[in-house]
C-alpha cells in the first residue's frame, strides 16, 4: 500500500458502550489527528470520526465517508466478535464472519483496517482474507499500549511510510514508552488470498517476502531454579489445558518446596523468580494465542479499573458464576478455548501478589 501518491481517507470508529471498562478513546483519536496535522504528508490525508458507533452505523459510515484506512478503537469479546452499541447504548457484539462479511464488500476501496482492541485478532485473520493489510491485538492490550502503537503507526503513514514500516514503528512506541506489550499487535496481509502473520521480527529478516514463512522463535525454558519446562510445553502445545494447569501449580509449588503443603503462601509470590515467571507466562500465552496467561489476567485486571475485586476478576475471566454466586474449582474449570480469555491458568487467591510481581518483573 503506497501512502504518498494520493490521497487517502481515514475513517476512525469508536465505541465504549455502557457497563464496559473506560477506555481513554479520546486521547487516541486526538494523538491520531495532532500525528497527522504535523506530519509532511498531511495534504495527503481525510480524517474522518464515527463516535458510540452502533452496529449499523458501521457499514452507514464506510459508505459515506468512503475510506481507504478504517481504524476501529474499542473492546474486543475474542472469537465472539467486535463490541459496538445498540439503540440504548448498551454492548452489542457483531460476530467475526458477519465483519469479514461487510469488509468483503468494501474490499475494492478499503485498503487496510486497523483493530485497535483487545483479542481483535481473530477479527484480523476473517478480515484479511479480503483486505490487503489488517492488525489485530493477539491479547488483551492496556489503554497506554494501544495509544503509543496508534501514535507510532500513524506518525509513520504521515511521514509517508508504508503499512508494514508504520506498524514496526507502532510496536517500537510500545516497547519505547515502556510497555511491555510490544509483541501484542500482530499484522496480517492478503496475497493471492493466502492470509501470512509477519511479525516484527520476521518483516525484518524476510524483507516482507510472502513466499517465505517465519520461522516461529524457540521456546525459552530457562530456569533460574533448574526447572525443567519440557512437559509444561508440550502439554500445552498439544491443547492438554487443564494437565497444563496442574502441571503449572506443580512446578510453582516446587520452586518453594512446598510439594507437600500442596499451596503456595503470598509471601512466595512476592519473591517468584523473574525468570521462571516469565517462563510460564510466555509458554502460556504462546500456545493459547494470547488467551491465557499471567499477563493476560493481569492487563484484564487492569482493564477493569478503579479497585477491582478479586470477585469481579472472577467474573470476567470466568472463574466466578455471578447468578449462582459461585466460584469454579478444579474440574469445573472449562479447559478449552471456548472458556473467557484469562480463565487459565488458575493459581488460586493470591492475585494481588501475583500482578504486583508481574509488574515488578516488567512482564
Amino acid at each position: 500500500m503506497s501512502t504518498n501518491t494520493r490521497t487517502q481517507r481515514i475513517l476512525i470508529l469508536s465505541a465504549n458502550p455502557i457497563g464496559t471498562s473506560n477506555l481513554r478513546l479520546n486521547e487516541e483519536m486526538r494523538e491520531i489527528k495532532e500525528g497527522l496535522k504535523r506530519s509532511k504528508q498531511r495534504d495527503y490525508y481525510l480524517l474522518e470520526t464515527a463516535q458510540a458507533v452502533r452496529y449499523r452505523d458501521i457499514h452507514r459510515a464506510i459508505l459515506d465517508y468512503e475510506p481507504n484506512i478504517i481504524h476501529f478503537s474499542g473492546h474486543g469479546a475474542g472469537e465472539e466478535g467486535l463490541v459496538f452499541e445498540d439503540e440504548i447504548g448498551q454492548a452489542k457484539v457483531v460476530e467475526t464472519e458477519a465483519l469479514a462479511g461487510l469488509f468483503e464488500l468494501f474490499a475494492e476501496q478499503v485498503e487496510c483496517v486497523v483493530l485497535n482492541a483487545c483479542y481483535s485478532k481473530v477479527q484480523a485473520e476473517a478480515i484479511a482474507q479480503h483486505i490487503n493489510y489488517v492488525i489485530g491485538m493477539s491479547q488483551a492490550i492496556g489503554d497506554r499500549a494501544a495509544i503509543e502503537f496508534a501514535i507510532g503507526f500513524y506518525d509513520a503513514l504521515g511521514a509517508g511510510k508504508p503499512v508494514e514500516f508504520a506498524y514496526k514503528l507502532g510496536c517500537l512506541s510500545i516497547r519505547i514508552a515502556g510497555i511491555s506489550e510490544n509483541l501484542t499487535p500482530k499484522l496480517l496481509t492478503n496475497n493471492h488470498s493466502q492470509t501470512q502473520l509477519i511479525t516484527r521480527a520476521s518483516q525484518s529478516e524476510l524483507k516482507i517476502n510472502p513466499s517465505i514463512k517465519p520461522e516461529k522463535p524457540a521456546d525459552n525454558l530457562r530456569s533460574g531454579q533448574g526447572i525443567d519446562y519440557t512437559l509444561l510445553r508440550d502439554l500445552l502445545a498439544d491443547g492438554k489445558w487443564q494437565e497444563a494447569d496442574q502441571e503449572t501449580m506443580a512446578i510453582m509449588l516446587k520452586i518453594f518446596t512446598r510439594e507437600k503443603e500442596g499451596w503456595l503462601r503470598s509471601q512466595d509470590i512476592e519473591k517468584f523468580p523473574c525468570s521462571d515467571l516469565e517462563v510460564i507466562d510466555q509458554l502460556w500465552v504462546k500456545y493459547s494465542n494470547g488467551h491465557f496467561g499471567f499477563s493476560v489476567q493481569k492487563r484484564i485486571w487492569q482493564d477493569i479499573g478503579a479497585i477491582p475485586s478479586q470477585t469481579l476478576l472472577g467474573e470476567h475471566v470466568g472463574w466466578y458464576l455471578k447468578d449462582q454466586k459461585k466460584w469454579l474449582f478444579g474440574s469445573e474449570l472449562n479447559f478449552t478455548l471456548n472458556a473467557l480469555p484469562g480463565h487459565l491458568p488458575r493459581l488460586g487467591t493470591w492475585w494481588a501478589a501475583l500482578f504486583s510481581r508481574l509488574e515488578t518483573c516488567k512482564i
